[in-house]
This record gives structure tokens, C-alpha cells and sequence, in this order.
């Protein structure tokens, strides 16, 4: 191939860049609603309930979410797995804003996949171009990528917040460093309150959720234009994520489980929550209470702060399963001694190892925690499979 050629062919693939990119702005600039859903946790759901909040309205949308099972979701409600070959990249957005277009979307709702800094403002200010941005919450993860401080992921989060737009969050430490930001930006700043979104309401959904997740979402389609007894019709309705964390009530050979599947919320902050939130005002109404720790092979860092956690609790006994047991068993503090490894590798063995420690006719609460990945995963499902056998409720 000689220089002519090469040069010819660079030129061409130049040009084929540059009318994709050109093609990629005009498809956003047709959906008068594009919101980028970003923050630690809940981003999942969250873009799940504004997506069904805005069809709820009629506004034709399609949602994306990057979470436990990545989705695209239809403006009819129907689902696609995302199935990608290698690592996810933020450049799936064209191909997600081309279907959306096709689909004949008017919103756009997405979650975030970034995490580094450039990606994020690639994926914002180039991919997306909000016109309502969403930070759920500023928490302690991916601080090697995003920290190492909790300032650090502030800052990070912020480089998302649209231009010229909407940013709807929840109040804490950072709200004033993110209004000063919106004001750079000429963007409205939207704080959501979870208790705006009553008990009642709360209890309309057929999955665990929180309040403030809620309220973020009703912002979102506030602004919208969408009013909340409509969106509120329409999120009720929505399919959970795959990763929304079930509670579910289980009889194992002549003993009550109470689960709580807290491994999709995976950093320590998230954890505790879903424990006073769902476990802690439940745990005087059981025989025993559990704490089953499964932690990931590839995230050694964590595993410090969960074992921690799991020792802070006080349950009865804490379980190590997955990877790193005895990385998790070192960082136990000394002061708990009710910590022990868990060698059973399938989930039913798993089970029957935490049933020795009840007597037949007891009952348990049970509280998953640290990460879905491996055995935590394969857990989840089996429960699921028990819950759906034996006539257990799921909530």
C-alpha cells in the first residue's frame, strides 16, 4: 500500500467520523427531553422510574441502564439486553441515541457510564448534552478511579451537570459546592427531599425503594412538565432493575428466613442504609440475625471497610463467602467473635451452612451484603428459585 493510498483512506475514515459525529448531534438535538442520571448509587432505578414517569404522560421515551443487566428500554415498555463484545464504552451512546431516534423517542433518559473525569465530560458535554441532569447521591466508590477522597467523587459528579439546564440531587455536604457550579454552568439547581414522597406512596411500589430516589425521579418529571399523580401512575407501574435488592421470606427444613439482598448496594454507606432501613427495626422479631458477606476477588480495598461493618451490626453471626475469606476474616475486628468463613461453594450449600447455626422451628433474619459478583449473584437466583418454590413473599 503506498503513501497515496494510505493518506486516501485516512481522509476517508476522517470524513465518515466527522458525519457520524455531525449525524449523533442532530439525533440528540430531536429529543427535547435528554436526562443523564448520574451519582454513587441508585442511578439504575432512578432512571428506570423517570423513564416510566415521562410514558406515563404519553411522552414517547426510551431509558438505558447500565446497572446489574444492562437495558435498553422501549418507549413501549419492553426491554432489550445491551450484549456487548468486550468492555463497555461511552461511545455505546451513539448507537443508543441512533435506536432512540428510530424509535421515534421524544426523551431520553440514560444512566451514566463514566467514571473518569474525561470520560465523564465526553459522555455529558458531548454524548448526552442534558438539557436535566441527576446526581442520586455523592457516596465513598470507585475511589481509585474517582478519589481518593469523597471531594474528589463531588468533583467528578459535577463535571456532568448540564449546561444551561436542570441539575436535581438530594441535600448534603456538597450541596453548596454544586450550586456554585450551576451557577458557572447557568443551570438551575433542584434539590428532592425524600420526605416528600409520603409512607403511602412508598408502599404503592412492589419492591423495596427509597424515598429519596423517589423524590428525585418526581423532580425530574416535574420539570418535565409531568404532573406527579402521573409519573407517580407510571413509576409504580415500572419493571424493577434486576439489581433492586428483593426481601423475601423463605422456609428452609423447619426454619423461617427473612432475607434482606443488600449486595447490590456494595459500598459500606448503601449498605448501612439498606440495614436500618429494611434489617435493624426487623431484627427483635427473629430467633437469630445473619450478616452474609460475599466479597469480590478484584476489590481487596473494600473488603476492610465491609468486614468492619459486618462486625458493627452485631448479628449473631457474620459469613464469609466468595473470594478473599481470609483477607475478611483478618480484618474482622477482635473484639467480634462471631465471624467464621464459608468453604460450600454453591448456593444450596451455602444456605444449609448458615441453617446449622438454627435450631428446627427458629427463625432468622438474614442480611446479604458486600457485592452481587460471583457467589453473590448465583445466591440471589437461588433464593429466588426457593422464594418462588415454596410460596415465599417477595417484596
Amino acid at each position: 500500500m503506498n503513501d497515496v493510498t494510505i493518506i486516501a483512506a485516512f481522509v476517508l475514515l476522517l470524513a465518515a467520523g466527522l458525519a457520524e459525529a455531525a449525524m449523533h448531534r442532530r439525533r440528540i438535538a430531536h429529543f427535547s427531553i435528554r436526562v443523564n442520571v448520574n451519582g454513587t448509587r441508585g442511578k439504575s432505578t432512578v432512571t428506570r422510574l423517570i423513564a416510566a414517569g415521562l410514558s406515563s404522560a404519553g411522552i414517547r421515551t426510551v431509558g438505558k441502564t447500565t446497572g446489574t443487566t444492562p437495558r435498553i428500554i422501549l418507549p413501549d415498555g419492553a426491554e432489550e439486553p445491551i450484549r456487548r463484545r468486550g468492555r463497555a464504552r461511552i461511545s455505546e451512546h451513539v448507537w443508543v441515541a441512533k435506536k432512540a431516534f428510530e424509535a421515534g423517542a421524544e426523551a431520553l433518559v440514560v444512566e451514566c457510564m463514566a467514571l473518569e473525569e474525561e470520560n465523564q465530560r465526553v459522555y455529558e458535554h458531548m454524548l448526552v448534552k442534558s438539557t436535566i441532569g441527576v446526581i442520586t447521591n455523592i457516596r465513598r466508590d470507585h475511589l481509585d478511579v474517582m478519589g481518593p477522597g469523597l471531594d474528589d467523587v463531588a468533583r467528578t459528579l459535577a463535571i456532568t451537570i448540564p449546561k444551561n439546564g436542570h441539575l436535581v440531587t438530594v441535600d448534603g455536604p456538597f450541596t453548596k459546592m454544586l450550586m456554585e457550579k450551576c451557577e458557572a454552568m447557568g443551570t438551575e439547581l433542584r434539590i428532592a427531599s425524600g420526605d416528600s414522597v409520603s409512607p403511602e406512596e412508598l408502599a404503592m411500589f412492589g419492591y423495596t425503594s427509597f424515598a429519596e430516589n423517589v423524590a428525585v425521579a418526581l423532580a425530574v418529571c416535574e420539570i418535565a412538565g409531568v404532573d406527579r399523580r402521573t409519573a407517580l401512575r407510571g413509576m409504580v407501574g415500572a419493571r424493577p432493575d434486576p439489581g433492586v435488592s428483593p426481601v423475601a421470606d423463605i422456609m428452609l427444613s423447619g426454619r423461617k428466613l427473612h432475607i434482606v439482598d443488600a449486595f447490590a448496594a456494595n459500598d459500606v454507606e448503601s449498605t448501612l442504609k439498606m440495614w436500618e432501613d429494611f434489617a435493624l427495626p426487623l431484627k427483635q422479631s427473629y430467633d437469630k440475625s445473619f450478616v452474609v458477606v460475599n466479597n469480590r476477588e478484584d476489590r481487596p480495598q473494600r473488603v476492610e471497610e465491609m468486614s468492619k461493618l459486618a462486625a458493627a451490626l452485631m448479628a449473631d453471626r457474620v459469613f464469609y463467602i466468595g473470594k478473599l475469606q481470609h483477607l475478611a476474616m483478618r480484618m474482622t475486628p477482635s473484639g467480634y467473635e462471631g465471624a467464621g468463613a464459608v468453604h460450600e461453594k454453591t448456593p444450596g450449600a451455602i444456605l444449609e451452612r448458615v441453617l446449622c447455626e438454627l435450631p428446627e422451628g427458629a427463625t432468622a433474619l438474614v442480611f446479604l451484603a458486600g457485592n452481587t459478583k460471583g457467589a453473590g449473584s448465583l445466591l440471589t437466583e437461588h433464593i429466588r428459585e426457593l422464594t418462588a418454590e415454596s410460596g415465599g413473599s417477595r417484596a
